[in-house]
């Protein structure tokens, strides 16, 4: 009608009429060309009142027809905005799918595709929050929507935004709380922790991992708080924190919960994961023999277990902790050889903590008066500055 009668274009999406049918009125401009296209007045199509006597002399004819319009207008308004809307099982069932796999697949898949993937799924979630579903579905949805944001915070922080990784990890936490969900509270409590002692932060660090143990619903959730918080500590300089947090990691029996063992993957923690977390806490305590055995631990177990289950950021991690248990016991050539090895990752799989790892290791090899002077020294340096550079963040889509 607009185009025919010459009244300009509209950009009239399906979302502004359903929002006039739940009784938000249209602007005037829509209002005027809505009694053109019906050839009728503001009354009759419930943007106005007559307040003419009902029944009188002066009442225009269809005065009554409009007041029992507009009564079934409003009936039909209050009906709509009370209505819940009933998201089908299929429905949950496939995000629920896409987070397991996610959560799957980001233990050994490249983390930038899978990021567009868990954007997707996060608008899938979020579109269906804004509707009006039932309180069960509710419940489902917004631990879903936990999930997905903790799993973008993991993934902001390997590609080295902690920033975003930290705005994400609140989100999730947020989402639990609002359902009292424990397993995802503590899930995301250790995440927080682990961003803050990547940014260099480790009382932050121990403190956060500490908090979540409150929350932690079984054994699996608070071995993995413990060896957190153990890393942490050690990072501190406090052996004896250190020493007891790690020691205690499997010592609490409880059951099962449906996030760390249940759904599992990048949310599942492991006697692998526990090895890789334990030598990085032997290295920062300077236990170099401790730190060899179970970063050796690590790397075997993921090696020989199921390709699945292979986290190749952890397992490169610990690579680069037992080069500097070779390093604090002075073998060079043991470090060289261990390093080759992890400089050979695709460029893809370095993720952030790999980096400031093997910058560490850098520091150490150029500052270590031993070593000034020596060819083979010298030619790591340069390959680790190489590695550094190549291994920049990338930029996150927003």
């Amino acid at each position: 009608m607009c185009a025919r009668e010459g009244l300009g274009t509209r950009g009239l999406t399906a979302r502004s009429w359903i929002e006039w049918e739940r009784e938000h009125l249209p602007s005037a401009d829509y209002q005027d060309l809505l009694c053109r296209l019906l050839l009728t007045g503001p009354v009759q199509l419930g943007f106005a009142r007559s307040y003419a006597p009902v029944g009188g002399p002066t009442s225009p004819p269809f005065h009554k027809e409009a007041l029992v319009a507009d009564a079934a207008r409003e009936s039909l308004a209050h009906a709509a905005a009370a209505q819940l809307t009933d998201v089908s099982t299929v429905t949950l069932e496939h995000a629920d799918d896409e987070i397991r796999r996610l959560a799957a697949e980001y233990v050994y898949a490249d983390p930038m595709p899978l990021f567009h993937r868990m954007l997707r799924l996060r608008g899938e979630i979020f579109a269906l929050l804004d509707g009006r579903v039932r309180p069960a579905q509710a419940v489902q949805l917004t631990l879903m929507a936990g999930q997905v944001c903790g799993l973008l915070a993991n993934a902001s922080l390997d590609l080295g935004n902690r920033a975003a990784a930290s705005a994400q990890a609140r989100a999730a936490w947020t989402y639990a709380s609002i359902i009292d969900h424990h397993a995802l509270r503590a899930w995301v409590r250790g995440l927080q922790a682990m961003i803050a002692y990547w940014t260099g932060f480790p009382e932050t660090a121990a403190d956060l991992a500490r908090d979540g143990k409150r929350y932690a619903p079984g054994t699996t959730a608070f071995a993995r708080l413990a060896g957190i918080e153990a890393l942490a500590s050690a990072a501190m300089g406090m052996r004896p924190d250190a020493l007891r947090a790690i020691g205690s990691a499997w010592d609490r029996s409880g059951s099962h919960d449906d996030l760390h063992d249940d759904v599992g993957g990048e949310f599942g923690f492991d006697l692998a994961k526990h090895s890789y977390l334990a030598a990085g806490t032997y290295i920062h305590l300077r236990c170099p023999e401790n730190a060899i055995v179970l970063a050796e631990q690590a790397i075997s177990l993921y090696q020989s277990g199921p390709p699945h289950l292979r986290a190749y950021g952890n397992e490169a991690i610990a690579c680069s902790d037992l080069a500097v248990g070779h390093l604090l016991n002075g073998d060079l050539e043991a470090t060289a050889a261990v390093i080759t090895k992890v400089l050979s990752l695709p460029e893809h799989q370095r993720i952030d903590g790999l980096a400031q790892r093997l910058n560490g290791v850098r520091l150490k090899v150029a500052g270590e008066s031993r070593f000034h002077g020596c060819p083979r020294a010298r030619a790591l340096v340069e390959r680790l500055e190489e590695f550094s550079f190549l291994s920049s963040p990338r930029e996150l889509c927003r």
